[in-house]
C-alpha cells in the first residue's frame, strides 16, 4: 500500500505521523512531490487523482479522502480499530467531513495547499 499525502505542511506531517504509528504493517507513505514520474504518470489519467486529498494505492486501486482513510484503517493496531466504525458513515458524509479537515488544516505553518 501506497500512500501519497499531498502537501509538506506540518498537518501532513503530523498525519503520516500518526498513520505509521497506528499501523501494524510498515506504510510506505510519502509526498505527491517526491514521486516518480513513472508512478504519476501511472495515475495521472484517473480524474480523481488531481483532487487534493490524501492519494491510497493498492495494486490497481486509486483510494482517495474517506476512502482512502478507510483502506488505511485496515491495517491499524488493535487499539485503533473501534474507530473504523466512523467508516459505516456513508460517504457523502464522510467526504464532506474529510474536506472541512482538508481546508481547515492550519496546523502550526500555514499549508502550501491552502
Amino acid at each position: 500500500m501506497l500512500v501519497v499525502i499531498d502537501g509538506d505542511c506540518s498537518f501532513c506531517q503530523w498525519a503520516s505521523r500518526i498513520l505509521k504509528r497506528i499501523c501494524k504493517s510498515s506504510l510506505e507513505i510519502t509526498s505527491l512531490k517526491s514521486l516518480s514520474p513513472e508512478l504519476i504518470h501511472r495515475w495521472e489519467s484517473d480524474p480523481r487523482w488531481s483532487v487534493d486529498s490524501i492519494n491510497v494505492m493498492v495494486g490497481n486501486q486509486l483510494y482517495i479522502k474517506s476512502a482512502a482513510i478507510a483502506q488505511i484503517m485496515q491495517l491499524a493496531k488493535w487499539y485503533a480499530q473501534p474507530l473504523r466504525i466512523v467508516f459505516l458513515l456513508p460517504k457523502n458524509i464522510l467526504d464532506p467531513m474529510y474536506d472541512w479537515v482538508a481546508r481547515n488544516r492550519k496546523f502550526g505553518q500555514s499549508c502550501e495547499l491552502q
